[in-house]
């Protein structure tokens, strides 16, 4: 089977998985939930196996390749001034939108950490990276990125029994935009990683 073939069917199943999940798995779930420390881990074993496992056994079986996730061929300088030139302007540009709109909202919560904020970071630019590398073989760079961004935020939707959060859309939309034009620029998943976490971590404190 050719790789990009294969790669679109672990791109459905990733979709497909989201779907049930937050459709059928997760209110199961969170109406039996036992009270217990292993429900937890449980939990964070679910979401580590779907955010960073899916992408894994994609890549161990060549239907992705690491270069187009960022992970290989990087060009450490070269991408460096323009990543941090657009890293800048969407700080800005985000901060003016929070503050001028009070009815945004991070969702940070009371219990956020900047460790937990990186947590959420690794898991999402590897769930999006996953969805652009599967995009950029078959339609070029720029309109492979522009895909990858498409299935990462028209996922959100896939959640069929609630109305999409408003502010969800607007913080997941808006770090997915920024670090696909980071990724246009340097082609690095680690600078994609790095600026999301900083402009995560700016928009909770403009909130608070």
């Amino acid at each position: 089977m050719d790789y990009r073939w294969e790669a679109g069917l672990w791109v459905a199943f990733s979709l497909g998985l989201y779907g049930l999940g937050t459709n059928y798995l997760a209110p199961l779930w969170a109406a039996r939930r036992p009270q217990k420390l292993w429900a937890e881990g449980l939990e964070e074993l679910a979401l580590g196996l779907y955010f960073l496992g899916i992408p894994a056994f994609a890549l161990l079986r060549g239907a992705i390749l690491p270069r187009f996730m960022g992970f290989t061929h990087l060009d450490w300088l070269g991408g460096i001034g323009p990543s941090i030139q657009a890293a800048l302007f969407f700080a800005l540009l985000f901060s003016a939108i929070m503050l001028f709109c009070r009815r945004v909202n991070t969702e940070a919560g009371t219990n956020y950490s900047a460790l937990l904020g990186f947590k959420q970071a690794v898991y999402l630019q590897t769930h999006w990276a996953f969805y652009r590398a599967f995009a950029i073989p078959l339609l070029g760079l720029a309109s492979g990125t522009l895909a990858g961004l498409i299935l990462a935020i028209g996922e959100l939707f896939l959640n069929l029994k609630g109305k999409p959060n408003p502010s969800t859309i607007f913080r997941i939309g808006s770090l997915a935009v920024a670090t696909g034009v980071i990724f246009l620029y340097s082609r690095n998943f680690l600078y994609c990683l790095a600026f999301h976490w900083l402009l995560q971590e700016l928009m909770v404190r403009v909130k608070r």
